[in-house]
């Protein structure tokens, strides 16, 4: 059953705001975080891109095969790069496909003479020799390229797909399409749906837009060489790289037209070279990376400011314990202060504990003795702060990692980055927050929900780091002059979605707001304030977050259901999943309203 008919069902079946309804989704969130939920939600994620590219064939083929313009193509491929027999297999591939206006050129090293390929299986008037000697933008005859290893499998109506889209009278001076690879030793195909909008945090971990249609006449236009050397990926993405910096438009297509041999990710030494120098060209100093089993961390220096760490609670002696303990058990070479906002707590513990903290660490307790409202406690927590940097933590967290805080430093303090924040993680290694998707079950929610710490779904990997519209409220670090600018927290929202609603209204300032997977953090999600959220928050937020409810997510694909584990949407019929699933949670809520 869809998510659709489930709020549906939902709103039949239970009274609003009662106590059975109450233990019912605390129940449900119970289920939703064991690993035996993930893993079917998993299978079904995959059956479903199994039908989808069942159905893309269908559709593609048939699209008309006829268009007015169609630019001559280059393919640029590392005979090196692989072996003769994938290399014939990529030629093969590109030289079956439907639209013949293409040319092909083969790299060779300065060590090798020759390629040896079968005379009669290629067009030698299309297919070309170059070596890092030649001059190769005279070389090439394409409108044009696409840069490519041996092994690639090119879907044969690639073309065709392409030339609907510039037939468009699209401005696009790159196109990028979705993909899926084996990545080098896995046995099954990855498949990966990329963003509808430009990331450039994700290009740090990834090229995502690697294999792209790239418009010859752009290159010259904004003065990007073309340089053929022992490993064409690496130079395809510094030229992607270079566009994005001159501001070149990119265009995404919603169709998986390649399957890859390996992603070009941040792992290989090349890639995280092109990276590293983008970086410096961005005036970051002194840049590092370290490449993890996981993913590849770029560290770059910054001047290491003061941070106030707001921390709201009442009661939760152990939890807040738990926390101070962590955050201290670690040595910070920037200076650290911490503003606990009390929500006048009267357990004995807690108040004994707060006598013990106040006289042997740096802490600083704010009393904040009304009824609760998350928005004004935060509020009021900053306005007891005045370092450069500020970050927001519950109550039920743990650092479980040393570099936690420099990480989120080093983001929150490049100018055009917002609200930066972190992977959390359950005490049972389930991912409880990698970033939140606007739309997401009918409003909005965290993507990756209880899927596993590295988890590889539809959408990428939880361990890339992505720009993104929201980050959640548990963990939020930002400058202070940011939180200033836009006005602080809405304390309209008494409990949940200020958190959403300030990352917008950063997002809509002109910053981009960050989750970096290398700031990690558990996280006891409902151990403090339980799962009860109130209607009248939920129904602000989808007046304020309308905007973003009537659209699709940038930073998310057209191709994935809305879905905490997404899985591919196929037919007409559910491309309207995402407004309908939307509108039946909100008309719960409404009701909730009406009956009081």
């Amino acid at each position: 059953m869809n998510s659709r008919y489930l709020h549906k069902l939902r709103s039949i079946i239970f009274s609003p705001e009662s106590k059975f309804e109450l233990w019912t989704r605390t129940i449900y969130h119970k289920l939703a975080a064991t690993r035996i939920f993930f893993w079917i939600q998993d299978r079904i994620a995959k059956k479903s891109y199994r039908r989808w590219l069942a159905q893309q064939k269908k559709d593609i083929e048939s699209m008309p095969n006829t268009f007015l313009y169609q630019p001559r193509i280059t393919f640029l491929v590392n005979a090196s790069d692989g072996s003769q027999k994938q290399l014939s297999q990529t030629l093969d591939s590109i030289f079956t496909l439907q639209g013949k206006n293409l040319e092909v050129l083969v790299s060779l090293t300065e060590s090798q003479e020759f390629l040896d390929l079968p005379n009669n299986r290629f067009p030698h008037s299309n297919l070309k020799i170059i070596t890092r000697n030649d001059d190769v933008p005279k070389k090439i005859t394409g409108d044009y390229i696409v840069f490519c290893q041996p092994g690639d499998h090119f879907l044969k109506s690639t073309l065709n797909v392409f030339y609907q889209q510039i037939n468009k009278d699209n401005p696009a001076d790159v196109f990028y399409y979705d993909c899926e690879s084996k990545d080098g030793s896995h046995k099954q195909s990855k498949a990966f749906f990329k963003p509808n909008s430009l990331s450039p945090s994700l290009l740090l971990s990834i090229n995502y837009l690697s294999r792209a249609f790239i418009k010859v006449a752009t290159l010259k236009q904004y003065s990007v060489p073309i340089y053929i050397d022992n490993d064409l990926l690496s130079e395809e993405f510094n030229i992607l790289l270079r566009l994005y910096e001159a501001g070149a438009v990119f265009q995404h297509i919603p169709s998986v037209l390649v399957s890859q041999i390996r992603f070009a990710s941040a792992e290989m030494p090349s890639i995280m070279g092109v990276a590293k120098k983008y970086l410096l060209r961005q005036e970051l100093k002194t840049v590092t990376a370290h490449a993890t089993t996981y993913g590849t961390r770029f560290i770059w220096e910054n001047h290491l400011p003061a941070v106030d760490i707001i921390i709201l609670t009442k009661n939760h002696f152990q939890m807040l314990k738990k926390l101070i303990n962590s955050i201290y058990s670690f040595d910070y070479q920037q200076d650290i202060k911490v503003k606990i906002v009390d929500n006048g707590s009267d357990d004995h513990s807690t108040l004994a504990y707060y006598e013990k903290i106040k006289k042997t660490q740096e802490i600083e307790l704010i009393p904040y003795n009304k009824t609760f409202n998350y928005s004004e406690a935060i509020n009021l927590g900053v306005s007891y702060s005045d370092s450069e940097l500020i970050l927001f933590l519950n109550d039920d967290m743990q650092v479980i990692n040393s570099d936690w805080l420099s990480e989120l430093s080093q983001w929150a303090l490049r100018p055009e980055i917002g609200v930066v924040g972190a992977k959390l993680i359950r005490a049972n290694q389930m991912i409880q927050h990698a970033g939140i998707i606007m739309g997401l079950t009918g409003f909005v929610g965290h993507i990756y929900l209880n899927a596993p710490e590295h988890y590889f779904g539809l959408w990428g990997s939880v361990d890339w780091y992505r720009d993104i519209i929201a980050v959640t409220g548990a963990c939020q670090m930002m400058r202070r002059e940011i939180f200033q600018e836009v006005g602080g927290y809405d304390e309209k929202f008494q409990l949940a979605f200020g958190d959403i609603d300030f990352c917008c209204r950063v997002a809509e300032s002109g910053y981009r707001n960050v989750y970096t997977p290398f700031a990690q953090l558990l996280h006891y999600e409902g151990s403090t304030r339980g799962y009860v959220t109130p209607v009248p928050d939920t129904l602000r937020g989808y007046e304020k977050l309308a905007l973003y409810l009537n659209n699709e997510d940038p930073y998310f694909s057209t191709n994935l259901t809305y879905t905490r584990i997404p899985k591919c949407q196929i037919g007409g019929f559910e491309k309207d999943e995402r407004t309908a699933m939307i509108r039946e949670r909100k008309k719960f809520y409404e009701r909730i309203e009406n009956e009081k």
